[in-house]
Order: structure tokens, then C-alpha cells, then sequence
């Protein structure tokens, strides 16, 4: 049984973020999720390899629609405490909790080869969010 999870009162932050995948999925984000498949981790292009893939597209397409409202994403991901409360962080969690929950609503499509995947092979047209 996973232990009780209260994402609502997680703050905000890459860190926070890691805890959070760490505590849901039982997996080490920086070795598991930071470099899988094609949208894991910084950047990402061409067609998500599978549903844990499609997490991560489906993040950074949250991330950007509040860069597009004018936020600034990467200063609240470093110090998520200046604006602690505020619509934006409220936002940027609210990206974070759904990836989280989408990582687990799919750990069985997990694959271990796309893990380090190498993204010159990550090829087709990149989703439009």
C-alpha cells in the first residue's frame, strides 16, 4: 500500500518536485525521469515515446501556458518562496501535483531502455500543447 500522499501542502520547487516523484513512484528522479525518453528533463522534441513520456510533455506544456500568461516559470522553479502563494505558484504546484499523479497512473508503461534516452533519436512532429 502507498504511503498517504498530501501534495496540496507541498510548496513549490524542482526540489519539492523530486520529493514529490520520489515519494509517489518510488523512483529516483535524477536516474529514472530527468533524461527519459524524448520530454523528461530539460527541453524536449518529437513524439513522447510512451505514457510516462507523455507526463513530461504534458508538464512542459503546463509550464509554458504560464510563460505565455507572462509568469516567470524558472525563477518560481530556484526560489519558489518569493512569490509563496501567489496565482502563479498555485499554478506551477498545480503542474507539478498532475505530472506526479500521471507518473504514477502510468508506472506500469515505464520502460528502462528509454532511460538516458539519446534525443537525436527523438524525431516526428513535437506535440502542440
Amino acid at each position: 500500500m502507498d504511503p498517504p500522499l498530501n501534495l496540496e501542502r507541498l510548496p513549490g520547487g524542482i526540489m519539492n518536485l523530486n520529493k514529490m516523484i520520489k515519494q509517489v513512484t518510488r523512483k529516483t528522479p535524477i536516474f529514472s525521469y530527468w533524461f527519459y525518453g524524448c520530454h523528461c528533463g530539460p527541453g524536449g522534441r518529437g513524439q513522447p515515446k510512451d505514457a510516462t513520456d507523455w507526463c513530461c510533455q504534458t508538464h512542459d506544456c503546463c509550464y509554458e501556458h504560464l510563460k505565455l500568461k507572462g509568469q516567470t516559470v524558472s525563477s518560481l522553479l530556484l526560489h519558489p518562496a518569493a512569490d509563496k502563494g501567489t496565482w502563479c505558484e498555485q499554478q506551477l504546484c498545480a503542474c507539478d501535483k498532475e505530472m506526479v499523479l500521471c507518473l504514477q497512473r502510468n508506472l506500469d508503461s515505464y520502460q528502462r531502455h528509454l532511460r538516458y534516452y539519446w534525443r537525436p533519436h527523438c524525431r516526428g512532429q513535437t506535440p502542440m500543447c
